[in-house]
């Protein structure tokens, strides 16, 4: 039987979880269970651009989910993340039901039907899990790369994941959410440039300030979710954050 596309995406990380979770508390099972993919390792999960700073990609900083926002003309959301002083922003962009999921969470409400994100969540807290830390690890052609860390008892799992899914694991279990140095210097953007743009209001979340968001126009029509947003010098006046 065919399975239709949009349960392909919902069984795909799902599979992911009960795979790298079922082993201890499903032991009967272990033996037919095929083995867990490892997610990369630390020198793969993040390249340092050649020439760049090697350091860049070791030093890992903590940010703090502020807004969804509604991008009407290219038809997709940005999760914007702020370090803990607000001086640099990160936007990633996400797909509706991503942008769904964690603007719920965001606003402390429970959707009317478990979304993927919640039955995933679900899962892992059913098989006696947690997540203790998201990871945005590298940005590669205008996409981002992340994983998201397990603890289930003694056992530490980490798998590969899309930052929209995993930011809004993270925000279920109050977990770090952490981005490499690199991918801050490459995509984010400094309270200067905020501050330069057109002032408005909070995004579809509701949990950014007044001064911090506005409704963007994204100039990059079509911009598929997970990539980064490429900041061109004579369209930063269309774009505020």
């Amino acid at each position: 039987m065919k399975t239709p596309l949009s349960a392909t995406f919902l069984l795909a990380p799902l599979s992911a979880a009960l795979l790298a979770l079922g082993g201890l508390v499903l032991p009967g099972f272990a033996g037919a269970l095929p083995s867990v993919k490892a997610a990369a390792s630390e020198s793969v999960a993040c390249v340092p651009k050649k020439g760049g700073n090697p350091a860049a990609c070791k030093e890992l900083v903590e940010l703090q989910v502020r807004d969804v926002i509604p991008l009407m003309e290219a038809q997709t959301h940005a999760v914007v993340l702020t370090t803990g002083d607000g001086e640099l922003v990160l936007p990633i962009f996400v797909d509706e039901s991503a942008a769904v999921a964690i603007a719920f969470r965001l606003a402390h409400l429970q959707p009317p039907q478990p979304l993927a994100q919640d039955l995933l969540g679900s899962v892992v807290t059913g098989l006696g899990g947690k997540v203790v830390e998201v990871r945005i690890d590298d940005l590669r052609d205008d996409i981002y790369t992340g994983r998201v860390f397990l603890e289930q008892g003694k056992r530490k799992v980490t798998l590969d994941a899309r930052p929209s899914d995993s930011i809004a694991m993270a925000l279920d279990g109050k977990a770090r959410i952490m981005v490499t140095r690199k991918v801050l210097d490459e995509a984010g953007i400094s309270r200067a440039e905020i501050d330069a743009l057109r002032e408005g209001g909070p995004g579809v979340g509701g949990s950014g300030p007044s001064d911090l968001m506005d409704e963007p126009v994204d100039p990059h029509h079509g911009t598929p979710p997970g990539m980064a947003p490429p900041l061109m010098p004579e369209k930063t006046d269309e774009i505020s954050l």
